[in-house]
């Protein structure tokens, strides 16, 4: 399949997930699905569980930051050309907790493409705020409603010398 960066819009129902290996095992141990993939957006959702909670019963901060890495990575990848990419940065803030058994959407959109560095914000927001139902945060008069947590990625463009670099390196004996 030719696939160019420009025109890439994947989408849940188009058929098979395009790449030849999946994103992430840990996305699939958190029962993560991905809904839609392009240049200008990457999506998908999951329902909190045992395995993307921490001891609280509530969503593990560290999946947040993962899935932000995940998402915004492939992104950067898409953006690139297809070229190799990595994550020198990422920041999140959580604004709410979100108990086991909430539907989480995940959207991860870019800020920035430059020609080394990328910025993709990516955020984790109830999937029934879109029905209204989750009351308004009282300490936040300008947060989104249902906005569980918000991420920034900033990504490298990796060179394709240094890709290069390390298959060879792994061919060249040790004088030790």
């Amino acid at each position: 399949m030719a696939i160019s960066n420009n025109s890439f819009d994947w989408k849940k129902g188009d058929g098979e997930y395009p790449f030849d290996h999946p994103l992430s095992p840990v996305l699939d141990f958190i029962g993560f699905e991905m809904e839609r993939v392009s240049a200008t957006s990457i999506e998908g959702r999951f329902v909190v569980s045992e395995r993307s909670a921490q001891a609280y019963g509530v969503l593990h901060g560290g999946i947040s930051a993962f899935l932000a890495e995940s998402l915004g990575s492939l992104g950067a990848f898409i953006t690139s050309g297809f070229q190799p990419v990595a994550g020198v940065e990422v920041s999140t803030s959580h604004f709410q907790p979100a108990p086991i058994g909430m539907e989480i959407e995940v959207k991860a959109t870019p800020m920035h493409i430059g020609r080394r560095l990328q910025v993709w914000e990516v955020k984790l927001i109830s999937a029934k705020s879109s029905q209204k139902d989750l009351p308004k945060q009282e300490s936040s008069k300008t947060s989104e409603p249902g906005l569980i947590a918000l991420s920034k990625l900033t990504a490298s463009k990796l060179s394709s010398n240094l890709s290069a670099k390390s298959q060879n390196a792994k061919k060249i004996p040790s004088k030790l």
